[in-house]
């Protein structure tokens, strides 16, 4: 081999990376801007997105301390602050009944769709029976009509069976109207429990019931808090059904209380509204702070 051979063949390796090494810092450094770029724009929609939600609630905060009943102020923030819409509130009305009756309504509701969803649900997910199918197509339909469609059959039916202006008639339609969403957010946590458990337990000799008591409840206790918490916060925000359903203002929730109380007025006490619907959240906001990890658990599906 000549030396001009040796020469050659020492220069080859070299020559490639000294080409490349520009190359690659371009492609990191075109990256880099890249993902600032996007960083930049998700922390802009974020921003949008919390003042959306943010503003709301700030205006009724401050709408709940202005000195005045008038819902419009000549100023950004209210130039007097004072309690007096929340002394109104306990001094005028009932709040502290409607308060108690909603919550009642709400833990009746709770265990009655709870009762209504988990064998169904089970029943969908894990056995395999004649029309299973049908009945899943009968759920979906079901959820696409809404539910003031069917509040002159809720009076009709209801006052066929003496259940007008009670509670109990008012729960059935409540868990029952919830059972087509909710079965299908059960069943679809159901679906994620692997089969292999029930197996391997029925092999030992458990019965079905034994199964679902011992193994699929205690997994399924994120999606069981989910829907027992939507079934809890259902009467808080329910205001057609109860004004069809129930006439006796001793057992008024508290949606249909403050309006007719505070709506019905010849001039309407704004701030008393907003004092109202500020204390009427706290129940839905502590228990949805409490409970984040629960609702995010039984979003996502269950734990293998």
């Amino acid at each position: 081999m000549t030396t001009e051979n040796i020469m050659e063949n020492m220069q080859t390796p070299e020559m490639p990376v000294a080409a490349e090494a520009p190359a690659g810092k371009k492609h990191q450094h075109r990256q880099s801007v890249t993902e600032i770029v996007k960083l930049v724009v998700t922390y802009l929609v974020l921003i949008v997105v919390a003042l959306v939600v943010l503003l709301p609630i700030v205006y009724i905060v401050l709408m709940a301390f202005n000195a005045e009943k008038s819902l419009y102020i000549d100023t950004v923030f209210p130039t007097k602050y004072s309690f007096d819409a929340f002394v109104r509130l306990f001094e005028d009305t009932n709040f502290l009944v409607w308060y108690g009756n909603t919550l009642l309504v709400g833990a009746m509701n709770a265990v009655g769709t709870l009762i209504l969803v988990l064998p169904t649900s089970y029943a969908l997910s894990r056995l395999r029976f004649k029309g299973r199918k049908y009945y899943l197509m009968i759920f979906l339909i079901l959820q696409m009509f809404p539910g003031t469609m069917a509040m002159v059959a809720y009076y009709v039916l209801l006052n066929m069976l003496g259940l007008l202006d009670t509670y109990f008639g008012l729960v059935v339609i409540f868990s029952c109207t919830a059972v087509p969403g909710s079965t299908f957010m059960m069943k679809g946590f159901f679906d994620t429990i692997p089969h292999s458990l029930e197996e391997a337990a029925m092999l030992d000799g458990a019965s079905r019931f034994q199964c679902v008591t011992k193994i699929i409840m205690p997994l399924a206790r994120p999606m069981i808090g989910l829907i027992c918490l939507f079934g809890f916060g259902a009467p808080f925000g329910d205001y057609m059904l109860s004004k069809i359903l129930i006439t006796d203002p001793s057992k008024y929730t508290l949606a249909l209380g403050i309006y007719q109380s505070i709506f019905s007025q010849t001039s309407t006490d704004y701030a008393m509204f907003a004092a109202a619907a500020i204390l009427s959240s706290l129940p839905m906001t502590i228990i949805y702070m409490l409970l984040q990890k629960v609702i995010i658990n039984g979003l996502s599906g269950a734990t293998k």
